[in-house]
């Protein structure tokens, strides 16, 4: 018994091994942290964070430059006139014009104060075995070079497509294979930034095409 006997932190008197208050005196025997569990608890995970990102910051940062790295690498940027073939299509950026007014005598869209519009003309051609749904056909934004993207104005879109005449793009129907299809799209921007800095064109399957 002797042999667990210890002396009280307080009044030195001896008392049982392991008991949380001095049953003399009545001071807690108990530890800082054994005291205060919500406190070792708290301590416990910030130190397990710390611990973390000193191990995995830097494999992180890595990782992401690596990543972002490769992602710059394997972005090829087409110019208009390149025939781009994916898995399912082929996308030819065919024409890009600048204009202050699209349509005809009948449909006329003009540019608001301080803007202009950017018309431009691509061919979509299904070159896999299946037909390709009208919602999947690639559609396309512009994009300038903060890669802030602008989507096409529909009004001038349609009074672009009644003056040339060429638009025979897929509304609801599939596009079937070995089908080349014209699409065109107007995009109002404002002036000055077009004519500043370099401006593409990003189609959702990921093709992009060089304009400016």
């Amino acid at each position: 018994m002797a042999g667990k006997l210890v002396p009280c932190k307080a009044c030195g008197q001896e008392i049982a091994k392991g008991v949380k208050k001095c049953p003399n005196c009545g001071k807690d025997q108990r530890n800082f942290f054994m005291r205060h569990k919500i406190i070792t608890f708290i301590l416990a995970v910030v130190v397990i964070i710390i611990i973390a990102n000193i191990g995995g910051g830097g494999g992180s940062e890595a990782t992401s430059k690596t990543s972002s790295s490769s992602k710059a690498e394997t972005e090829k940027t087409y110019n208009i006139g390149d025939t781009v073939k994916t898995e399912k299509t082929e996308v030819t950026v065919t024409k890009v014009e600048k204009r202050d007014s699209v349509g005809n005598e009948f449909l006329n869209k003009k540019a608001s104060d301080g803007g202009i519009l950017v018309a431009v003309q691509y061919t979509v051609k299904n070159v896999s075995k299946k037909p390709i749904s009208s919602f999947s056909i690639p559609t396309v934004k512009l994009v300038d070079s903060t890669d802030t993207s602008y989507d096409a104005d529909i009004d001038a879109s349609s009074n672009y497509a009644a003056e040339t005449k060429i638009d025979d793009s897929k509304i609801l129907s599939d596009l079937n294979p070995n089908i080349k299809v014209t699409n065109v799209e107007v995009f109002e921007v404002d002036k000055d930034a077009y004519s500043k800095g370099t401006w593409k064109l990003k189609f959702s399957n990921d093709v992009i095409v060089k304009i400016k």
